[in-house]
């Protein structure tokens, strides 16, 4: 199996993501789509979907709808739809999740509340009025959250859970949609701080509790990550014999 990680701010890094899939024996390639530090300015151009088996698409200080970022954003989200064509899986966190509602019928909106912080969420029962749609299990959390923005569940798609600011995940043919980020550490926090303090300040967040939080969260939240992707693995597998 070979995964494609599509990165939007410049500090930006796959943390456990990244650990997990090395574990599991898969390869993995860097796609960088913003460059310089605190800049929206990026890259139109996006691989062939088809030379992956899975795509993890990860976080962004912008929202899908700003205007300095639609010159990458509407390419991205064709990249995504043709994913969804070609069987591609694909796993969005974050912005990456609001990319994926976005390019399947849903939207994205400010939400209610904003989430910043270690907070758990609520599993969602499945739904039974669609012999086709599928699920799968949600850990409750806590999960590192850290968003302004939020997603709907796009037509067709079964929600995996919520919180009270809406929607946390969502799946969808071969497409897993997270509103949090599985992905994080404490390296990966203190990358975000070079650029995104502000957001922190804004929202009444002390950074160091986010830190210590990490660290307390470190071994357990690795496990959380691993289940999540495994069990999407396993329930892509499922759906399709011959993908993984």
């Amino acid at each position: 199996m070979k995964a494609l990680h599509v990165h939007h701010d410049a500090k930006s890094s796959s943390g456990v993501m990244g650990e997990v899939l090395d574990e599991l024996g898969i390869d993995s390639v860097e796609h960088q789509v913003c460059l310089t530090a605190g800049s929206p300015v990026g890259s139109s151009v996006f691989p062939d979907p088809a030379q992956f088996d899975l795509l993890l698409v990860y976080g962004s200080r912008w929202s899908v709808y700003d205007e300095a970022v639609q010159h990458w954003v509407a390419p991205e989200l064709e990249f995504l739809r043709r994913a969804d064509a070609t069987g591609v899986a694909v796993v969005g966190m974050c912005f990456g999740g609001q990319l994926l509602s976005a390019a399947h019928g849903g939207g994205v909106a400010p939400g209610v509340i904003s989430e910043v912080g270690w907070l758990s969420v609520q599993p969602d029962s499945p739904t039974t009025d669609n012999l086709d749609t599928q699920s799968m299990p949600i850990d409750p959390g806590p999960w590192m959250q850290w968003h302004f923005d939020c997603f709907e569940v796009p037509p067709g798609a079964q929600g995996l859970a919520h919180s009270s600011a809406g929607p946390q995940a969502f799946l969808l043919r071969k497409n897993l949609a997270v509103q949090f980020h599985p992905e994080v550490t404490r390296s990966v926090l203190e990358e975000w701080f070079v650029d995104d303090l502000d957001q922190l300040a804004a929202a009444g967040v002390d950074p160091e509790s986010l830190l210590i939080e990490a660290d307390r969260q470190a071994v357990a939240g690795r496990n959380r990550a691993r289940g999540l992707l495994e069990n999407f693995l396993a329930a892509r597998s499922a759906k399709n014999k011959n993908v993984f």
